[in-house]
């Protein structure tokens, strides 16, 4: 059985960086899924990126000091990342000079593994001086990366893997600049790639080998999933793994995901992608999900596998839960048909599966799961209430063509359509995105044409 050589985690994504709690109970996560590898590189904490060039504290040291033991007694190595490009001078002796002490006091927590990242940065040089030195931004960064990675060897002993990320690190095709980096870059650095795309749909083994002959070496895959930061902030990814040819593993160094900022709803993704890295050619992606809902949801699997699938858009799930997709098509159909009562049978049903679950959800989840995953499950909640209080619509449609209707009837029914009418103003409001958003439209349909009914019989 083949399994990626590495398989890890890169706390990568835009947004408030993770706690030290929360790290080191990923870091136990990981090690239980035979995982091996954990990069710290998370974007807005200020010292790793716009503020570089300064020290951490003494407070931050002690504490790394203890994730790095953690990893060691899981079983995970801990890389410490640095992503200078947003002001380096590839040329200057200073600027490499302040990162090699910087690496090398993060050296004495313990951190034996180091990353230089150049991602989400300008693609061509900006300074006058390095323009003057380099004839290009990757002979720049290769000259730069391979000047730290030979000095931290002689410093550091024990320095275990070094790796980088370019600034081109996807694409369909191989560049110049990736061609220059392979060669010019240290045999015994890494470098990373997220295949195709910046948050790649399928990675294929095409792609890998394209990567691999480009940059001379086994790309690292850095997967962007289940990452939910820019413009995927109203997302949460808690779907499934997939879409990753087992043959990669012949053609790549390893893998490393890129989480949410959600630790904990992460896990979903984690612990399936769990059973691809360490057998890609067995992987069952519906065991491994069901699996991962299980271990992160006990107690309330079921109902949460529901929220799941309304919660599946992604990057590798380019569209909603083909079983809500069809429920759409078919409710759609109904209406075109003037089949209410079946209208009516279905939305009622679905309503109370919805409302239901999202209750024992609410009782059931941890306490911390519970916050992050609590705007969604709102949602989730109102798309449930908005499905019952429509069945409730189409049924006091018959009260208004009844012979005998009242004036009371008539205030029934526009006060139901004022309870729609607010659960649609607060999922408006709402700043997630789940597949309930497919039922808009009818709802809106539905409402606006009993209020029309409603507007002949007043006058």
């Amino acid at each position: 059985m083949s399994k990626f050589e590495i398989r890890g985690v890169v706390e990568g994504f835009y947004g408030v960086p993770w706690s030290m709690k929360a790290r080191k109970a990923m870091l136990r996560f990981l090690g239980e899924h035979r995982y091996n590898l954990y990069i710290y590189a998370p974007k807005d904490d200020e010292l790793h990126r716009r503020r570089w060039r300064e020290q951490y504290s003494e407070e931050f040291k002690k504490d790394f000091a203890e994730l790095v033991a953690e990893g060691l007694s899981c079983g995970v190595s801990v890389v410490f990342a640095i992503s200078p490009g947003l002001g380096v001078r590839y040329s200057s002796d200073s600027d490499i000079e302040t990162l090699v002490a910087k690496l090398e006091d993060i050296a004495g927590t313990g951190v034996r593994s180091f990353a230089i990242f150049y991602d989400d940065i300008p693609e061509t040089l900006v300074h006058e001086e390095d323009e003057e030195a380099f004839g290009s931004l990757a002979e720049a960064q290769a000259h730069f990366a391979n000047t730290v990675y030979s000095i931290l060897k002689a410093k550091v002993e024990g320095l275990s893997r070094f790796i980088v990320c370019p600034t081109q690190y996807q694409g369909r095709k191989a560049t110049d600049y990736m061609k220059t980096l392979g060669e010019a870059l240290d045999g015994d650095i890494s470098i990373m790639w997220t295949g195709p795309e910046v948050c790649s749909e399928r990675l294929s083994l095409e792609d890998s080998m394209l990567a691999e002959e480009a940059f001379q070496r086994k790309p690292l895959y850095w997967d962007n999933y289940p990452v939910n930061d820019a413009s995927m902030v109203p997302e949460l990814h808690v779907g499934p793994y997939e879409g990753r040819d087992p043959g990669i593993v012949e053609h790549s160094e390893g893998i490393v995901l890129n989480p949410m900022n959600q630790p904990i709803a992460s896990k979903i993704a984690l612990a399936s992608a769990a059973e691809f890295l360490n057998n890609p050619t067995e992987y069952d992606v519906e065991r491994a999900w069901v699996s991962a809902i299980l271990e992160v949801a006990p107690g309330c699997s079921k109902e949460m596998e529901l929220f799941c699938e309304y919660n599946l858009l992604s990057p590798i799930h380019r569209d909603h839960s083909r079983r809500i997709v069809e429920l759409h098509h078919k409710l759609n159909r109904l209406v075109g048909e003037k089949r209410w009562a079946e209208v009516q049978e279905l939305l009622s049903d679905k309503a109370e599966m919805i409302i239901q679950s999202a209750e024992t959800l609410k009782e059931k989840l941890s306490e911390e799961l519970s916050r992050e995953v609590g705007p969604w499950l709102k949602e989730f909640s109102l798309w449930g209430r908005l499905m019952g209080k429509i069945a409730e619509l189409i049924s006091s449609r018959r009260l208004i063509f009844s012979a005998d209707i009242t004036f009371e009837t008539i205030e029934e029914v526009r006060d139901l359509c004022g309870e729609v009418e607010s659960i649609l103003v607060e999922l408006v409001r709402a700043e997630t995105i789940t597949a309930g958003v497919l039922f808009r439209g009818l709802s809106q349909e539905i409402l606006i044409r009993t209020k029309g009914y409603l507007t002949l019989l007043i006058g």
